[in-house]
């Protein structure tokens, strides 16, 4: 191998080792948008995606147009359009673009960009912020007859003023933030049945379990199929819905043989979340122990799951649905 082929072959390697060091970064962006990638105008050779994290915005550019490489690429981003680079006659000038890395004969390379050289150094302050982003590529075409194009291209969906054709993007920069979360109490979906047996906790005289003499929570049985819709209360002491507070719904959907539990919280979060599901009565007021568990870090709104669950025994089928549930602080 001769010096010049080395030095190549040591450029080429740290491209591929860049592009799979930024993929791995991409699959925990906060979000990606997608462009085409035009080159003569009019031709579709491939596609440009923004990403972006807490420390950095991610472009990659793809090419799928048969026999096509890259060669040098270019990209600018910023918040003020207006400070492109350009020449006398208002026209991008890429080769003035900040990042001009040689992408030849690859289809795929990512650019990094650190968000602190957008003068950003906090994103949790800056989000919501629109970037605009200017992307460009050399294209080679190779017509597999021995001949090649060289073609420029702009990735984009919003065409550029001026005398020449070009595009540039609109990108949202955000990533969402876990919520600040305060207070957590014990929550449950108000079902027909209570668990304990004491009759200073069960204030409705509803039939009960008789699972334990005085524990607080509700059970939910399904006669038949459909959709129904419970009343979720957190801190409701002494099954008494007046020493809580009304946090949620929960919808339940039963087909006869499978059972669909949306857990809803639109202004708490839970932190975990407990569900029994079966064709029997449940016979311990534990929730670690009611068959279906889930812990949320952060903690979230909503949370769907699906059980397979039939009727057997002619009572119909039973459900639980336990969680802890936190205030979210301003």
């Amino acid at each position: 191998m001769t010096f010049l082929r080395l030095i190549r072959f040591i450029a080429l390697a740290g491209v591929l080792l860049t592009g799979r060091s930024a993929l791995a970064s991409i699959e925990t962006a906060c979000g990606t948008t997608t462009w085409n990638l035009t080159a003569g105008q009019n031709m579709d050779v491939g596609s440009v995606t923004v990403s972006n994290d807490a420390e950095n915005l991610y472009v990659k550019y793809d090419l799928d147009y048969p026999g096509a490489t890259f060669g040098t690429l270019h990209l600018w981003a910023g918040t003020d359009l207006a400070l492109i680079p350009k020449n006398k006659q208002g026209i991008p000038v890429p080769g003035q673009f900040p990042y001009k890395p040689d992408a030849t004969g690859l289809t795929s390379y990512t650019v990094i960009v650190p968000l602190s050289s957008l003068s950003i150094s906090d994103i949790t302050l800056a989000c919501p912020l629109k970037l605009y982003v200017a992307t460009h590529a050399e294209v080679n075409i190779d017509d597999g007859q021995g001949n090649t194009s060289h073609e420029t291209a702009w990735g984009g969906d919003k065409p550029g003023t001026g005398p020449r054709w070009w595009f540039y993007s609109e990108y949202n920069l955000c990533c969402d933030i876990p919520p600040q979360v305060g207070e957590c109490k014990t929550a449950f979906a108000k079902g027909g049945y209570v668990f304990t047996t004491d009759p200073k906790s069960n204030p409705e005289k509803l039939p009960s379990l008789s699972l334990i003499k005085n524990r607080w929570g509700w059970a939910i049985n399904l006669a038949s199929t459909g959709e129904t819709t419970y009343q979720i209360w957190k801190g409701a002491g002494l099954n008494n819905t007046s020493n809580g507070e009304l946090v949620g719904t929960l919808t339940v959907n039963w087909t006869g043989s499978e059972v669909t539990v949306t857990y809803n919280l639109p202004s708490d979060v839970m932190k975990e979340l407990h569900i029994y599901a079966g064709d029997y009565k449940l016979t311990t007021t534990a929730p670690g122990q009611y068959g279906y568990t889930q812990y949320f870090n952060p903690e979230v709104h909503s949370h769907t799951a699906t059980f397979s669950v039939s009727d057997t025994n002619g009572d119909g089928i039973w459900l639980i649905a336990h969680a802890l549930s936190c205030k979210v602080l301003p």
